[in-house]
């Protein structure tokens, strides 16, 4: 289970300047829509950020080492929603590719923790069933809650910088007239 306790969090701009300076500057709705999604964006990415930064100090028990690894970064996420306004950061789900090429499922583990895990007595190849000796202690994972406590850390960042963001994505849109 995660330790966020809730999946979404409102956020409150000044409705009435934004639409002011729409009126102002003469921008379409698609350029009004790209300056709110690009506003959207830059303030999610401060959460995204933090989380990768929090993802460089989790350790790996096994060798000691940090998870500073690119391949486990780039799972870390943000989606801005096109006909809703609104943004979400989140560890992207592996999607039926090898392990190898998305390993996404592990942040979930380093995230939330695991229980003690064992090897079972009966191991499946591909061609034909090897028996174990017994039962093996193959570890645990301690929950690090790295994405969690970023998401705490930046969102009160990310919500006193969002007004400030949309107003200069409509200041540049309208620059480049």
């Amino acid at each position: 289970m995660s330790s966020i306790e809730k999946d979404y969090i409102e956020v409150k701009i000044d409705v009435a300047r934004v639409n002011r300076m729409f009126k102002e500057l003469n921008l379409s709705t698609d350029e009004s829509r790209k300056a709110l999604r690009r506003g959207l964006a830059q303030s999610a990415r401060v959460i995204q950020r933090q989380a990768k930064a929090n993802l460089n100090t989790v350790q790996n028990r096994a060798s000691g080492t940090t998870l500073a690894s690119t391949n486990l970064k780039k799972w870390v996420r943000y989606v801005v929603y096109k006909r809703t306004l609104g943004f979400r950061v989140h560890i992207q789900e592996s999607r039926g590719s090898s392990k190898k090429e998305n390993p996404s499922f592990l942040l979930k583990f380093f995230e939330e923790g695991t229980d003690d895990r064992f090897n079972k007595k009966v191991k499946k190849e591909r061609m034909f069933t090897r028996r174990l000796r017994k039962e093996r202690y193959t570890g645990k994972i301690t929950a690090s809650h790295f994405f969690s406590t970023a998401s705490r850390e930046k969102i009160g960042e990310a919500q006193s910088t969002l007004q400030k963001n949309i107003e200069k994505h409509i200041q540049k849109i309208a620059s480049k007239r």
